[in-house]
């Protein structure tokens, strides 16, 4: 071979390394951005190691939650509304809430792996036997302000979440189920037989982090506000319509006949079939309506309509006139604030 053949060879050689290397390269890139999302489309992470393998829960703009195990692909596990918040408790349980209903929900991947259902806490009544906890205003975190320990409601009271013990009670698998264990955190010192669910050493009866900062003391001078008088909200029937009046002016009126609803606001109207159920919402102003199909949707003053329930609704709880929950399934979703 002269010295004119070994150069191409060479060269061959050199180019076909390139290209190899080139390809590699390429595919490697591709294989660690095939993600569904955008970075510019990630609100919030949060990270927690069980059995060794790292977890990532990943929440997106369009309040949708992700959960990646190690190099796995991401799972779609949670559709919220607005101002969905997720996190991790130290044990790797994802806790969820957001602004549909108020609620607090859980759901363990290593108690439940096949089956993706979010649990909220149970709080029966007498009245109410399926009622669960649907006044929680913000989640309790650890000191680290890592791993969620408990939770606030609006009433200014604090819980712990439960235990893992309590979560397969639920479940009813407390006989054969594994409890994972995190590491590179604190584990707790667990009792003879219930595992703590928080960071602490002794579990508390109550999460000693609260949220709440209390302002310093100031001098401020006494004002005499003047005496005002809010006007009233009723639903009052006039002309064949339910009116919702604010003091003597009303805002929006609608009539529901024969399935065909029938809603006026200030400059627009609409009309919907199909409906089963319709009534206002005090706090909002907003009309809520049942279709047929298990859907249910908010129609403000304005006449901006949004799906609120997607399927399963069955029928809408009034009180004195107004909307306050909708029951879907054997479960009930808060009104107040839609």
């Amino acid at each position: 071979m002269n010295k004119k053949t070994q150069k191409k060879y060479v060269a061959l050689l050199t180019l076909l390394a390139m290209v190899i290397c080139t390809m590699f390269c390429t595919n490697t890139v591709k294989a660690d951005t095939n993600l569904p999302w955008d970075e510019s489309e990630v609100v919030e992470t949060s990270t927690c190691i069980v059995n060794g393998v790292e977890r990532n829960l990943i929440i997106l703009d369009d309040a949708s939650v992700y959960l990646r195990i190690g190099e796995s692909a991401p799972l779609l596990i949670y559709v919220g509304f607005n101002n969905v918040s997720a996190k991790f408790d130290q044990y790797g349980t994802i806790w969820v809430m957001d602004s549909r209903d108020d609620a607090i929900r859980w759901w363990n991947y290593d108690l439940s792996p096949t089956e993706l259902d979010f649990y909220a806490i149970n709080k029966p009544t007498a009245e109410n036997p399926d009622a669960f906890v649907d006044d929680v205003e913000s989640f309790i975190l650890d000191e680290n302000n890592k791993f969620i320990v408990g939770y606030k409601t609006f009433s200014g009271q604090t819980y712990p979440i439960l235990t893992l013990d309590e979560m397969k009670e639920v479940l009813k698998d407390s006989s054969s189920t594994p409890t994972p264990t995190p590491s590179n955190t604190p584990t707790p010192t667990p009792s003879s037989t219930t595992p703590a669910a928080t960071p602490n050493n002794t579990a508390p009866s109550a999460p000693t982090v609260s949220p709440v900062v209390t302002p310093p003391t100031t001098n401020t001078p006494a004002v005499t506000p003047k005496t005002t008088v809010a006007p009233k909200v009723s639903v009052k029937k006039k002309a064949g319509y339910n009116c919702l009046s604010l003091g003597s002016k009303i805002t929006s009126k609608y009539k529901l006949t024969k399935g065909k609803l029938t809603w006026k606001g200030s400059s627009k109207s609409k009309k919907y079939s199909g409906i089963k159920s319709a009534a206002f919402i005090k706090k909002s102003g907003n009309l809520v309506f049942l279709t047929k199909k298990g859907k249910v949707y908010t129609l403000s003053p304005k006449g901006k309509k949004k799906c609120i329930v997607k399927k399963k609704a069955k029928k809408l709880i009034l009180k004195n006139k107004f909307a306050v929950k909708v029951q879907v399934g054997k479960k009930f979703i808060n009104l107040a604030n839609k």
